[in-house]
Formats: C-alpha cells, sequence, structure tokens
C-alpha cells in the first residue's frame, strides 16, 4: 500500500476516535455545570437523589455499551477492510455459539438488575412516613392552589416547605389533568379531576426552586409554573403563625366564593405598583394580557373604560372587584364563564384587593 494511501486512512481513522472521544466527554459533563432550566440531575431531596442515582446506573451502562459497540464496529470496518489490490473477501464468520449466548444472557442479566432497583426505587417514593407533614395540592387552569394541614392556610402558585422533614402531597385536578413537578425536589406526580394521587419528599437544601404543570393542560400551559420556598423548621412554623393570623383579616375569611363583595370605598388606598406584582405573581397574566392580545380571558386593556358601564349602578372599581371576588357573577362574551378562580376572597387582603384595583384602573 502506498505511503500516502496509508496516511489519508490513519488519518480517517484518527478523526473517527476524535468523535468518539468527544462524544464520550459530552456524556460525562456534570448537569450542574450545564446552563439551563431546573434539572432533576441536581437533586435537593431524598427522592429526586434516588431518582438522578438511577438515572446514572443506566447512563453509565448504556455509555459502556455505547463504546464497546462502536469500537468494535469501527475495529471491525478497518481491520477488515478491502485494501487497495486485494480481490478476495476476507474470511466469513457464521457464528460463535458463546459470544452468542453471552450477548444474550448479559442483557437480560442487566434489565433484571435495572427492574430491581426501579421497583425498589418506586417503592420507596410510594411509601411516605406516617409524621410527614401533609399538603393538598389542587389544579387549575391555569395556576396552582396549596392547602397547608389543617390550618386553614392556603396559597396560590407559591408553596413552602419545611427543610429536613417529609412531606406528603395529596394531588388532584379541578378540570383536566394536570402534573404537579418540581424538578429538582421529586418526581413528576398526574393531578386528575375526581381522583387523589400522592408523592412525597424531603427537601435537603433551604432555597428558592421552580415548579410547573408537566402535562400539557390547554393554552397557556406553558404559565402554569409555581415557586417552590424550601426554609428551616423554626422559619416555616413561624410563616404558618403569621398566614393564620393574616387568615382573620382577608376580604372574605374562609370563604369561596366571597358571600358579599365589600364596598370598595371601606377599602384602603391603593398602590398600582404593587397591584402589578399582583397581577404577575397571582397568575393574572396568564389568562389576560395587556396590550389586546387575546388569551383565555378578556384583556385588560381599555377595562377601566368598559368597566363603568358594564353593571347599572356599579361603579368601574366596584365592578372589578366584584368580577375579582365572584368571577363566576359575569359572563364575558365570546370568553368560557367560571374559569378564573374563586378562591381570592380567601387568599387576599383588603390591601392587596385595593392595589389590584388601583392597577387595573390604570389600564
Amino acid at each position: 500500500m502506498k505511503p500516502k494511501v496509508q496516511r489519508k486512512k490513519l488519518q480517517s481513522m484518527q478523526r473517527w476516535i476524535l468523535v468518539l472521544a468527544l462524544l464520550v466527554v459530552v456524556l460525562l459533563i456534570p448537569a450542574r455545570a450545564l446552563a439551563g432550566p431546573p434539572s432533576p440531575l441536581i437533586p435537593a431531596s431524598q427522592g429526586a437523589a434516588e431518582i438522578a442515582k438511577l438515572f446514572y446506573l443506566v447512563l453509565a451502562i448504556a455509555l459502556v455499551v455505547f463504546v464497546l459497540v462502536e469500537g468494535l464496529l469501527v475495529y471491525a470496518i478497518f481491520r477488515y477492510r478491502r485494501r487497495e489490490g486485494e480481490d478476495e473477501q476476507p474470511e466469513q464468520i457464521h457464528g460463535n455459539a458463546t459470544l452468542e449466548i453471552m450477548w444474550t444472557i448479559v442483557p437480560a442479566i442487566i434489565m433484571a438488575v435495572l427492574f430491581v432497583m426501579t421497583l425498589r426505587t418506586l417503592q420507596t417514593m410510594r411509601n411516605a412516613p406516617r409524621d410527614s407533614y401533609q399538603i393538598a395540592v389542587e389544579g387549575h387552569q391555569w395556576f396552582w392552589i396549596f392547602r397547608y394541614g389543617d390550618t386553614g392556610v392556603k396559597t396560590q402558585n407559591v408553596l413552602h416547605l419545611p427543610a429536613d422533614r417529609a412531606v406528603e402531597f395529596t394531588i388532584t385536578s379541578a378540570d383536566v389533568i394536570h402534573s404537579f413537578w418540581v424538578p429538582q425536589l421529586g418526581g413528576k406526580m398526574d393531578a386528575i379531576p375526581g381522583h387523589v394521587n400522592t408523592t412525597w419528599f424531603v427537601p435537603d437544601k433551604p432555597g428558592k426552586y421552580d415548579g410547573e404543570c408537566a402535562e400539557f393542560c390547554g393554552l397557556q400551559h406553558y404559565a402554569m409554573l409555581f415557586d417552590v420556598v424550601v426554609e428551616p423548621q423554626d422559619q416555616f412554623d413561624e410563616w404558618i403563625i403569621i398566614e393564620k393570623e393574616k387568615l382573620k383579616n382577608k376580604v372574605c375569611p374562609g370563604e369561596e366564593p366571597c358571600k358579599t363583595v365589600p364596598d370598595v370605598a371601606a377599602l384602603p388606598e391603593g398602590n398600582a405598583d404593587t397591584g402589578k406584582t399582583l397581577y404577575e405573581s397571582a397568575g393574572c397574566k396568564a389568562c389576560h394580557s395587556l396590550d389586546g392580545s387575546p388569551l383565555v380571558g378578556p384583556t385588560f386593556k381599555g377595562l377601566s373604560q368598559r368597566a363603568g358601564g358594564r353593571t347599572p349602578g356599579e361603579s368601574a372599581e366596584q365592578y372589578i372587584a366584584h368580577s375579582i371576588l365572584r368571577p363566576c357573577d359575569y359572563l364575558a362574551p365570546g370568553f368560557p364563564n367560571c374559569v378564573m378562580p374563586q378562591t381570592f376572597g380567601s387568599t387576599l387582603l383588603p390591601q392587596e384587593l385595593s392595589d389590584l384595583i388601583a392597577f387595573l384602573m390604570q389600564q
């Protein structure tokens, strides 16, 4: 074989080896080093850590098999290639009983091991400790409601959790199928109307995490996000006490929806800037735009002009308050009725309601 031909084939082989080496390096990059959305491969709970370990085990096995198979393939390509000036085929191999038995038994053993480990992980995640803190989760189009044990405290789109304590979630839905998921803390669990699913985990590290709906549930599915705040047990207990005190001062304590809409003249003066923050954090922006673009609900653009003439004898401010606290009383033409949550009366303080009204009156 000519030296020039040998050099070209050697260079080609080197390129293949370089490609395989780069692929191996990419696969071995720690998930922590990759920028992007919250990853279950950066766990912050015992349950998520078990899932991550199982993933890395499967990845390691797959990587070994990939390198072995691709390595043998590259070797066969170059070792048994047709060489210049040779017309005869290489020696033909028609079977090897030992190899065939090996590549049947070894994958079967690997699958059996993975099955046992997966089953053990699933069983661990199903059996919550008896002293787990109980939180009820309810999915809606397109927001989440969280209720904390028998305290009466509930939050919307913000989930508070105690660190280093098992928390069990009872999960359901008020409308369509959703999926409760906090990537760094626990596996996905479907929220199904008329059915209750459970899951649990132990948050290890205080901090803030991102949660989401992992099941396509409608046009605003992308906006069905929630924040998770994990704090030490003493801070969590203090937060519960504060929230229980706030319950007494809500617009309509314990009523869903409000039985009577309060007179807006009796509300404190509103702050539009704070109202804008509430518009974003309470999930209003998922259904109501500010620029006139169509979403699930009517746009807020021009609301201050439209609201004043909607109901005879009701001011624009009073109409807005009524729409927030008793949304099913009004039907906006061209939009589905009673989609908006009826829980704002028991989650908003009078000041917060006033702030929202002040912000909406600027639209």
